[in-house]
């Protein structure tokens, strides 16, 4: 995995972190509309890139032989 591909899944763990943290500190109140989409709409791209560097990993690795 390339430097920009982990900066950006780094980036992206940091900010659904952080969105969480802010709604577990603010319980019963009225969360930031910011707050409330970042965590909506950052999880499935988080996924997303998880699970798709993971499998693009494991199809490089057999392909060029060296799975298992």
């Amino acid at each position: 995995m390339g430097w920009f591909k982990r900066y950006l899944v780094g980036c992206l763990i940091a900010v659904v972190v952080f969105a969480g943290f802010h709604s577990y500190r603010h319980p019963g109140g009225d969360n930031h509309l910011a707050t409330i989409l970042v965590a909506s709409a950052g999880w499935p791209v988080f996924t997303a890139f998880v699970v798709g560097g993971v499998v693009g990993d494991a199809v490089h690795a057999m392909k060029s032989g060296k799975a298992g």
